[in-house]
Formats: structure tokens, sequence, C-alpha cells
């Protein structure tokens, strides 16, 4: 029961803890980075395999957003992509990646919030940490795509009836709705269990960490189904005119900070039920005497 309790309390906490205004940085953050990281994300696309690899990749993770947040991002972040020349080893690439950073770093000053702790590391270490988020990131996205597309390449040569399977696994078409919702998840849960574990300040453990995760990676997977049938009848033009698309997008990165955060401050909330269980003094025994 107290645990539920924890839950609406959480809520509140959101509230009285701004987190709605720093879920609204979070989300302005994160359009500022997508473009930046585009870029970069081009640049090791040319260590691994061109440009077609890196354009596959931004494909298949919009393909994990709401179809109306996609297509008014998608298309722009194309256009820079292809209109971008940047190799690695360049001061565009370091200046793309620095840029690419800015969301990792408000997203950890909003966790730190949620979990009220003090960021005692320094400046350069967050830098570096944030850094090391965004090239995974990048590089994972790489990795996976790469496998998918030149896996079914690699299998010809060894085994035709191999070909089949890998092709079958690896196209996306194949996949159902519910398949690409379940991978959806478990990238997410990987993806949150770092941010809690390690680019918040202090320190957690995975139980400590693993019931906000988990709730997140449901009110997301909520959350994105609702918001694409809400988006098929509302049309956000009349408030936003020719900017209605970027603004479906901004709301949904504020809505998925607002989960995010959420999902912080249960943890916390459970962190000190917790606490106070194991440090409150046990009852003093009552004594045949005191009963009568």
């Amino acid at each position: 029961m107290q645990r539920h309790r924890t839950l609406w309390e959480a809520l509140y906490r959101l509230y009285e803890h701004s987190g709605f205004a720093l879920a609204g940085a979070v989300a302005f953050s994160f359009i500022v980075s997508l473009f930046p990281f585009s870029i970069f994300l081009g640049a090791i696309a040319g260590v691994f395999g061109g440009r077609e690899l890196a354009a596959e990749a931004i494909t298949r993770l919009f393909q994990f957003l709401p179809e109306r947040v996609a297509g008014g991002l998608a298309p722009e972040v194309e256009s820079i992509m292809s209109n971008s020349r940047v190799d690695l080893l360049t001061f565009g690439a370091f200046v793309a990646l620095f840029f690419a950073t800015s969301a990792i770093e408000t997203l950890r000053a909003a966790l730190n919030g949620a979990y009220r702790v003090k960021e005692t590391r320094s400046y350069p270490f967050c830098l570096a940490l944030s850094t090391l988020f965004v090239l995974v990131s990048a590089v994972s996205m790489l990795v996976l795509t790469w496998l998918v597309l030149v896996a079914p390449r690699v299998a010809a040569e060894i085994n035709p009836d191999l070909t089949r399977k890998v092709m079958t696994w690896s196209t996306w078409a194949t996949i159902s709705a519910l398949e690409r919702y379940a991978l959806a998840g478990l990238v997410i849960a990987a993806q949150l269990l770092a941010l809690h574990l390690w680019l918040a300040a202090g320190k957690r453990t995975l139980a400590q960490v693993l019931p906000g995760v988990l709730l997140s990676v449901f009110l997301w997977l909520l959350a994105a189904g609702l918001y694409s049938y809400y988006l098929n009848f509302n049309d956000y033009s009349r408030f936003y005119a020719g900017l209605s698309q970027l603004m479906v997008a901004l709301l949904f990165f504020q809505l998925t900070a607002i989960i995010i955060i959420l999902g912080a401050e249960l943890n916390r909330g459970l962190m000190e039920f917790d606490k106070y269980r194991v440090e409150a003094p046990a009852e003093p025994p009552v004594s045949p005497s005191q009963t009568g």
C-alpha cells in the first residue's frame, strides 16, 4: 500500500520540483541536438559503410516514433545529412558532437533534480560522459543497421539457405506492430537503465532504478500509441500554423521527458521508503502490566 502511495507522491513531486518545466527544456535540447547528432552520425557512417548506412539508421530510428512525429522531422534530417559533408576527424565533426551532447546534459540536470542529488563530478568529466553516451548511441545504431543491411549479403556468399532466414528476420516490413513496440521497449529500457545508473549523480543499484525504468517504458509505449491516435483527429495547424509539425514533435518529446523524470521520482520515493523502513526503530514490547 505504501508503494502505491509512493507512485502518487512521485506525481506530486514531479509538479512540486518543476519537473514539467525541466521536461520542456529537455525536449527543446533534444530537438536542437537531433540535427548535429545526425551530422555526426553521417561522419561515423563514413567509417562503417557510407551515408546510405547512416540514412537507413535514421530511418529505422524514426520508425519507433509516432508517424506524425517522424513525418515532421525525417525529411529535414535527411536533407541535413544529404547536404552536409563532414569527416570524422575534422573540427566540424567535433562541433557537431559537442552540440549533440546538449540533450544528454539537460537530461542529466533533470535526473539530478528528481533524485535530489548534487552534481559533484567536474564539468569535463560530465561532458566526457555525455559524449560517451552520444558515441555509444551512434555506433550501436550503425552496427545494428549494418547487421540488417550487410548480413544478408554476407550470408549469401556463405549459405543461400541462411540468406533467406536472415532476410526474413531483418526485413522491417515483416515485423508486426506488436513486435516493433516490443523491440522499442527493449531499446528504451536499456538506454534508461544506463541513464539512471551512470548519467545521474550518485550511486544506485539495478534493483533501485528498475521500477522507474519499467514504469517509464510502459508509459512511453502507452503514450506513443495514444498520441498517434490523438493526432489522427487533431490538427495543430489551428494553433501553430506552419510550425505545427515541429510542435507535434516538440510536445511528444516533452511528454517523453516527463515520463523519464517521473520514473526517477518514483525510484527516489521507493529508495526513501526502503531507507525509512530499515532505519525506523522497532516498537518496544508491551508488558502485561501495561495491558492491564
